[in-house]
Order: C-alpha cells, then sequence, then structure tokens
C-alpha cells in the first residue's frame, strides 16, 4: 500500500522512485524482486522505501493502479470523443495499450507482468469497469445497443475486456505480428458489434 509521505513527495522524486521499481519489476517477478535493487536505483536509503510503501507488493500494485487509472482515463476520453460508441471507443482503447506497452522502456516491465499474471493482477490491469459504471454507463450511446438492462451492459464490457485480454497476452507470445494482432481486435469487436445471428434470424 503506499503511504501519504510518498504523495507528500515532489513529482520528480516520485517519478525517480517509481522508474527505479519498474526497471526492477522489468528484470524480475514480484516474488523475485529486491528492494535493495530498487533503493539502489533510486538513491533512497531503506528506511525511506518503508516510510513510502508498507513493502514490494505496495509498490507493485501501485504501479499497476497508475497504469489501470490511465487507462480508464483514455477510454472515458474516448466515448467522449466517439460520441458515445462502444466499438470505437474500445478499438482506439486497444491501440492505444498496444503502444504504450510495446514502447522500448516499457516492453520488460509488460511482458513481466503478462508472464506472471494471476487473477489480481488481470483484474487491476484494466480498470474494473463494473465500478466505474456509473461514470461510464453516462458516457455510452445505450440507445444504439441491443441492451436491456444494467446487468446486459456490464456482460458485454467484460466479454470486450476478455476479448482484449486475450490479444495482448498474444503479443507477448509472439505468435502474431502487432499489425496483425490489431486487425484480429478489430474483426472481434465488429463480431461484437454485429452480434452472430443475421438480421431478422433468431
Amino acid at each position: 500500500m503506499v503511504k501519504q509521505t510518498f504523495l507528500n513527495l515532489s513529482v520528480e522524486k516520485q517519478n525517480k522512485i517509481l522508474t527505479a521499481a519498474k526497471e526492477e519489476f522489468a528484470r524480475a517477478s514480484l516474488k523475485d524482486a529486491s528492494v535493495a535493487n530498487i533503493i539502489k536505483k533510486a538513491g533512497i536509503p531503506r528506511g525511506s522505501f518503508y516510510q513510502y510503501f508498507n513493502d514490494l507488493e505496495g509498490i507493485f500494485y501501485y504501479l499497476l493502479e497508475e497504469h489501470s487509472k490511465d487507462v480508464k482515463k483514455r477510454l472515458v476520453d474516448n466515448l467522449v470523443k466517439y460520441k458515445g460508441d462502444v466499438t470505437k471507443s474500445f478499438i482506439d482503447l486497444y491501440q492505444y495499450i498496444l503502444k504504450k506497452i510495446s514502447k522500448e522502456e516499457n516492453e520488460a516491465y509488460f511482458k513481466n507482468i503478462f508472464l506472471n499474471m494471476d487473477y489480481k493482477i488481470e483484474k487491476m490491469f484494466l480498470p474494473n469497469l463494473e465500478d466505474n459504471l456509473n461514470e461510464i454507463i453516462q458516457l455510452i450511446d445505450i440507445t444504439k445497443l441491443n441492451i436491456e438492462s444494467r446487468l446486459q451492459l456490464i456482460y458485454v464490457l467484460e466479454i470486450i475486456e476478455s476479448v482484449m485480454m486475450r490479444n495482448l497476452i498474444q503479443v507477448f507470445q509472439r505468435s502474431v505480428s502487432k499489425e496483425k494482432n490489431i486487425e484480429i481486435f478489430i474483426k472481434e469487436m465488429l463480431l461484437i458489434n454485429s452480434g452472430i445471428y443475421k438480421k431478422g434470424d433468431n
């Protein structure tokens, strides 16, 4: 857990510590990472680290939380930009995430995240849409969707998130190129958009 003492630091010092932690988690998984390596790279005493975070898990999940906030902001911005169009918003979001995790300074970090992903990490990697549904639902043009209830909307968003995660995992498995990966995701989103039944059929 992050402590208020860390949040009280200057942005420059926060970024220095977070960059050091990110480099360490790019080198090793959470269970194999070392506080010693982080404080050495950040140039801070060990005691200061524990004034900022309870433990390694604290800074690890704080980094993930910041990533999730960034993704949520992009989704909200997209829904405004595309006037509530879910398909366009999530295609844009996917391309944004793919570009972010593919940057040279981020690739090793996110690769380790995906190679060591568990349920908690997976739930934190993308924003919890159910928790943020009240905000998001106001931006979605539901009149264009075949949705009859709030619960159905949650199901649809969860399906989209699952499709996103599966495709992102394939990026690090190197099974397809990034260009092909985006092409596949767009096709899958369009399939979700159109449904599996022909118009007029049951």
